[in-house]
């Protein structure tokens, strides 16, 4: 079992874990700088070795949030996670994600409503993206905001700390709502509470007729239902996040990427099913592509905010810069956190999980993914992983390499000359290394770089491209009805259907950071980590 440093003050509790173009016209979004807002990416997590992950997330707002909480595999960015949080105003949660037990576990000692509901806090990681889920990075999307005269914020209000009624909160959440009559979602807009006094509801709600008995089947013994609608989520989510290894007495920390005006939309989903049942109203959304199809018409899409994020104004960056060290001799370590997220917007779900067989390596690769496969497999990878990294790096006097004779002048470098790694993966690891440092993050994800042909100590500049194998698309399969969907883009679009697809624009995104350690072996109780977010150049602007 893995040690706690300091009490987590969190620990153990959370519901039935989920694993899983035109777009929307938003407001401009934005990378916040006043770390706020409706989309907040934690661009890793990890429990490999002694490391536990610690999340904590703050509504700041005044009204009742719903927020999607999301751990994406590493290697794939796979749907490995997820579960809701419904956030009373000013409401905090916190948890961490450990594996002490064999099990990928997300634990909480925290009240607040989730659903599903965990009574002893506790989300085990489902197996069927389990493998070389022990990192990723998290998601943590708004989906929506409630007044406090709704019925779900009623019942998610702490009165003596604890929730009125998170039973009563997480009925919202299954499948097949029907307004007045059944609980569930019942579009990305509205859902359903299952309530157990109609009366008592129908006094705070803004109109008492939203509240009625329970008339059908499905609520047999319920003595009613609330109608709830809505808003889209508010700018209000602090997310922030730390490691610990408490074996070697490291704790570093950070806030998370936060990304304002995400939504336009309210995003509700149920969290009862998935694409795997064909449900494309479930748990798979919202994603960084948006939220849930809705509408027969392609333009009446919640969907396409990727190429938002691909703007060179929010995350799709043209290099990211940051320190490295390798310090051997004073034990200082140091290592970068490079993640690509969202990759998994630019590949055919259901192609890649039902004719792929969840392997990219069974993947066809077209130049256009709205026509039909050339071989006996359909297309469905366009993504721009893997991509070319190209580092510059320099020492600390102002860019001055000075080698020694017959050693390679790594940056600046004769013409021609660069550094190229290959990243394969959505989260990427750089351990700098002489060949005697240890890594800070041991990873499955790594890559290492031995800079000692300069020094101990400098800078460095990653740059990445898309791969050129194929051309790089956002795709989508959409409802064609409300209880058919099709498998696109492998079929070919029809007089009545628009694209399934449409092109990337913009750069890669990139977020990430440095990871620093020294240790002291003589001393462990003198260890210590930090991060520092890394810096960036934007990419690619929409006009």
């Amino acid at each position: 079992m893995k040690t706690m440093f300091k009490p987590l003050g969190l620990a153990a509790a959370v519901a039935a874990v989920s694993a899983g173009y035109a777009g929307v016209a938003n407001a401009q979004t934005t990378q916040s700088i006043g770390q706020l807002g409706d989309l907040g990416i934690i661009p890793y997590y990890t429990v490999q070795g002694n490391w536990v992950t610690g999340v904590h997330i703050i509504n700041s707002s005044d009204l009742t949030q719903v927020v999607k909480l999301r751990l994406r595999r590493g290697s794939d960015s796979a749907d490995a996670l997820d579960f809701n949080l419904i956030m009373s105003p000013k409401d905090e949660w916190t948890g961490f994600i450990d594996d002490s037990s064999g099990d990928i576990v997300f634990a909480t000692d925290d009240n607040t409503c989730t659903a599903p509901i965990r009574e002893d806090g506790r989300f085990p990681m489902p197996f069927i993206f389990r493998e070389g889920a022990e990192e990723g990075y998290i998601e943590v999307i708004g989906m929506g905001s409630a007044a406090d005269n709704t019925a779900i914020a009623y019942a998610a209000k702490h009165v003596d700390g604890v929730p009125r009624d998170c039973g009563a909160v997480a009925s919202n959440f299954f499948a097949n709502g029907v307004a007045s009559t059944t609980k569930g979602i019942v579009d990305n807009a509205n859902s359903v509470q299952a309530v157990d006094n109609v009366a008592a509801y129908a006094s705070v709600v803004a109109d008492p007729d939203d509240c009625v008995p329970a008339a059908t089947g499905a609520n047999t013994g319920l003595p009613g239902v609330c109608n709830v609608p809505y808003t889209d989520a508010e700018n209000g989510l602090k997310v922030s996040y730390f490691f610990r290894d408490a074996t070697a007495g490291t704790e570093m920390g950070n806030n998370a990427v936060h990304i304002a005006d995400f939504s336009a939309d309210p995003w509700m989903s149920n969290q009862e099913t998935g694409l795997f049942s064909g449900d494309v109203f479930g748990f798979d959304f919202p994603d960084l592509d948006g939220g849930p199809w809705v509408g027969l018409d392609f333009g009446t899409t919640l969907r396409g905010t990727y190429n938002n994020l691909r703007d060179g104004a929010v995350l799709g960056v043209s290099s990211v810069l940051n320190d490295w060290s390798v310090a051997s001799a004073r034990n200082v370590s140091t290592d970068w956190v490079v993640t690509l997220p969202g990759q998994y917007t630019m590949i055919d779900y259901i192609t890649w999980a039902s004719g792929a067989g969840l392997d990219f390596d069974n993947c066809a690769t077209l130049n256009d993914p709205n026509t039909a496969g050339d071989d006996s497999i359909a297309a469905c990878d366009f993504r721009d992983i893997p991509v070319t990294a190209s580092i510059d790096l320099y020492d600390r006097e102002e860019g001055v390499i000075v080698a020694e004779d017959g050693d390679l002048v790594i940056s600046p470098a004769p013409p021609g000359e660069r550094n190229d790694v290959i990243f394969p993966y959505e989260v990427n690891v750089i351990q700098w290394t002489d060949g005697t440092t240890d890594p800070v993050l041991p990873s499955d994800y790594a890559t290492t770089v031995d800079p000692s042909v300069l020094g101990e100590f400098g800078w460095a500049s990653l740059a990445v491209s898309s791969t050129t194998d194929w051309a790089q698309w956002v795709c989508q399969f959409k409802a064609v009805d409300d209880t058919t969907w099709d498998n696109a883009p492998a079929l070919a679009p029809n007089g009545t259907q628009a694209p399934y697809c449409v092109s990337a624009t913009g750069s890669v995104p990139m977020v990430g950071f440095v990871a620093w350690q020294r240790s002291f072996p003589s001393n462990p109780d003198a260890n210590y980590g930090r991060l520092v977010e890394h810096s960036f150049t934007s990419g690619v602007t929409a006009p």
